[in-house]
């Protein structure tokens, strides 16, 4: 699954993503050793307030990595 995902955000952006859960925020380090965790999405300085926003671009690249990784998955389990 994590490969997926990673094939999938370097096909759409040209760049490895960072594996890491080291962001402040993220419940996924409470839970990293002991089971596969993914946390993938938008992040900015607006996130979680009563104004979040985000560029329309980077929702419709979001888009695309998540069709490319969508195809992966049932490709991989068809």
């Amino acid at each position: 699954m994590i490969g997926a995902l990673v094939a999938s955000v370097e096909e759409k952006t040209g760049r490895a993503p960072q594996l890491s859960t080291s962001g402040g925020t993220s419940d996924a380090r409470f839970i990293k050793d002991h089971c596969p965790v993914i946390e993938f999405g938008l992040v900015g300085k607006t996130m979680h307030m009563s104004n979040e926003r985000v560029a329309l671009s980077d929702l419709e690249g979001l888009t695309e990595i998540y069709e490319a990784f969508i195809a992966r998955w049932f490709a991989a389990n068809a």
